[in-house]
């Protein structure tokens, strides 16, 4: 990629200073449930629910026809049927959701161990998407994800997908203010975590990184713990 300035970006000094001051660029994962809470959320299923009501029914049934009916204990092969039917249900779906939480965990860490070239003490390196600290510079070309948001210094033809932020697959930014489009729901000159180059290049300067990014406000509001009031439910609730 061609530039036009030379930039010197940050020393080792001012990435640790940054760090500290304005914290990593790692979004905060939402608080996990003990495992006994997920296995407990398993019943809350509707089918689960009508299932362990058949089951009290059919114990109640088997061991009246049992005690009372003359009825030998086969009488108890339905309702040993139905609990292996539950156990079966709640097991597999607990398991199911462990195993999709743990291949989300892997996926994030292996995107945030992604490397992104940035410009650190006079040169140019790679350094993983969760090192990047407020002050860097970094280097971005067609294809790459933005590792935070970031202020241009200089692009070419950038288009950008912001469809995971805005629901836009094209956006065009620039560093010149007469192109600068004054409807555009994030500034023309400002590239955000998340988005992607469709088209061009550019040289970007980090201004916020972490739960601080759009992306980490986004992800922060996506995470309604079950039972909540939603901001929509709380102006309804007036």
């Amino acid at each position: 990629m061609n530039q036009t300035h030379h930039y010197e970006g940050l020393t080792d000094a001012q990435v640790l200073e940054s760090k500290e001051k304005h914290g990593i660029n790692i979004l905060t994962p939402p608080k996990r449930e003990s495992l006994w809470s997920k296995f407990i959320d398993c019943f809350s299923d509707p089918l689960i629910r009508i299932l362990l009501i058949a089951l009290l029914l059919s114990i109640g049934i088997s061991v009246y026809q049992f005690f009372w009916g003359g009825a030998d204990a086969s009488v108890f092969f339905e309702p040993a049927g139905i609990l292996i039917a539950v156990l079966l249900a709640t097991m597999v779906g607990f398991f199911l959701e462990l195993s999709n939480e743990k291949t989300f965990q892997s996926l994030n860490e292996v995107n945030d161990e992604t490397l992104v070239k940035v410009i650190r003490n006079g040169n140019v390196c790679e350094v993983q998407r969760k090192e990047i600290v407020v002050g860097d510079i970094v280097l971005l070309e067609i294809g790459e994800e933005v590792p935070a948001d970031c202020e241009l210094l200089e692009s070419f033809n950038l288009i950008m997908n912001e469809s995971s932020l805005t629901g836009e697959p094209q956006c065009n930014k620039t560093t010149d203010p007469a192109h600068f489009d004054k409807d555009a729901t994030y500034p023309s000159n400002h590239v955000l975590k998340g988005t992607t180059i469709i088209e061009g290049y550019c040289t970007a300067k980090v201004i916020r990184v972490g739960d601080s990014t759009e992306c980490g406000k986004v992800f922060k509001a996506a995470q309604v713990e079950e039972g909540d009031p939603t901001p929509l439910s709380k102006k309804l609730d007036w």
